[in-house]
């Protein structure tokens, strides 16, 4: 093996654990008492599982839980509405296309800081603020433009070959859709669903914005557990440590269709 080999990769395996240390530190933490943590929880002087039962008799799991609601419904709602819409804009003809298209792609420029206000009105008034269905709608409005404009451009480099010979044989646009384009769309469809997923769970903005303490997802509800008079942070790891786990889990099952969207579902 030649020596540059030898040092690429022994460069490659320091920046590894360099990126890695912070989540070692995480999971050798969650299992150490307080007295052992302050010391350095490199030290490993004390282990014990009584962070996790700590974090589970106060109905951390309950919080994960709205975090799983949120996350599905927010993937869900999204990927229905950009995914029949960007057919739409792809394949179909009707008067402003290119227009009404730029404007919902040009919503992604919009920071979330800048409509928190009008959104904790809307959702005061349309009695939403506190609840798990107004989050996901939240999330939804945002996701839609920027899957749209994904799948949109998935959508035009599919062959029109195939729904020509569909519409020959007498299919509706809307067979077309369900029966052609969705079932080509699969890869596309996976690497949004792993991103937006991603994005829904780890938000922390909105969840702190437009619910109370109760309603909070896991990201929001880590942070009871320490505070400047108690500095538990044994829980505070151990929730960190649960939190992270379902996107971690999500993100190594839908790991292939994020790679094929990225690198073309056709081909893949």
């Amino acid at each position: 093996m030649k020596v540059s080999t030898i040092i690429l990769n022994i460069v490659a395996w320091a920046l590894v654990l360099f990126w890695a240390l912070p989540f070692i530190g995480l999971i050798a933490s969650s299992f150490q008492t307080f007295e052992s943590v302050t010391k350095g929880w490199w030290t490993f002087s004390s282990l014990t599982l009584n962070n996790y039962i700590y974090v589970v008799t106060k109905g951390f799991l309950r919080h994960i839980g709205n975090s799983v609601v949120i996350t599905i419904g927010s993937v869900i709602i999204p990927l229905i509405v950009a995914g029949m819409a960007a057919y739409a804009f792809s394949r179909l003809s009707f008067k402003l296309k290119t227009m009404l298209f730029l404007v919902i792609v040009a919503l992604q420029v919009i920071p979330q800081q800048m409509v928190l206000v009008p959104l904790l009105k809307l959702m005061r008034l349309t009695h939403l603020y506190n609840t798990i269905i107004g989050i996901i709608l939240v999330h939804s409005a945002f996701a839609t433009p920027w899957i749209l404009f994904f799948l949109k451009n998935f959508v035009d480099v599919i062959p029109r070959d195939y729904e020509d010979a569909a519409k020959v044989d007498g299919s509706s646009d809307i067979d077309v859709f369900f029966r052609i384009i969705l079932p080509l769309m699969a890869p596309a469809l996976g690497s949004v669903a792993a991103i937006q997923a991603i994005w829904a769970w780890n938000d922390l903005l909105f969840a702190i914005t437009f619910l109370m303490p109760e309603n909070w997802p896991s990201t929001a509800a880590v942070t009871t557990f320490v505070s400047r008079y108690n500095p538990n942070w044994g829980a505070l790891t151990s929730a960190s440590l649960l939190s992270i786990l379902v996107p971690i889990t999500l993100y190594i099952c839908l790991q292939k269709y994020y790679v094929r969207g990225l690198s073309g579902g056709l081909k893949a």
